[in-house]
């Protein structure tokens, strides 16, 4: 199962925003460079962050992008609803009309438990979560290497 691009892209912006200072607007180029992630397909992201109430945004040369809520207050699942509204592993979880077996499929129920599960799973992880996590890591990197001699 992949997680959606979108998803990938949002969760990175969330988290790349809450290691920013508290009330800094990014820009979106600024986000796009840092993450990796083409500004175009940002842009969309962005917007549907925003209506979710997830990020606030504003144009301008000063402008750009931060936080609306606590990174302790978005969860991953927030995000997953906010920009695929799902992590069915298979279309027929979330579209069971479009499928012939659908009335007598034993995977289909299997399937629609593993979502419910992962998604239950996401509800507890935080944007600040993944955060301090990124935020460890990359000072892990920075450190200096020691070789012992002898």
């Amino acid at each position: 199962m992949l997680v959606p691009m979108k998803v990938d892209y949002g969760v990175r912006l969330l988290v790349y925003l809450a290691q920013q200072p508290e009330g800094a607007y990014i820009s979106t180029g600024d986000i796009a460079r840092a993450q990796h992630v083409p500004e175009p397909y940002l842009l969309h992201i962005c917007a549907d962050l925003q209506k979710a109430g997830m990020i606030n945004s504003r144009r301008g040369p000063q402008g750009g992008h931060k936080l609306a809520r606590s990174a302790e207050e978005i969860t991953i699942s927030d995000v997953v609803n906010s920009l695929d509204r799902s992590l069915a592993p298979l279309e027929c979880v979330e579209e069971p009309d479009d499928c012939r077996l659908s009335g007598a499929c034993s995977q289909r129920l299997m399937w629609s438990d593993v979502e419910k599960m992962l998604m239950e799973h996401l509800s507890h992880v935080k944007v600040s979560d993944l955060a301090r996590r990124q935020t460890a890591m990359s000072k892990s990197l920075l450190q200096p290497v020691t070789l012992a001699t002898g």
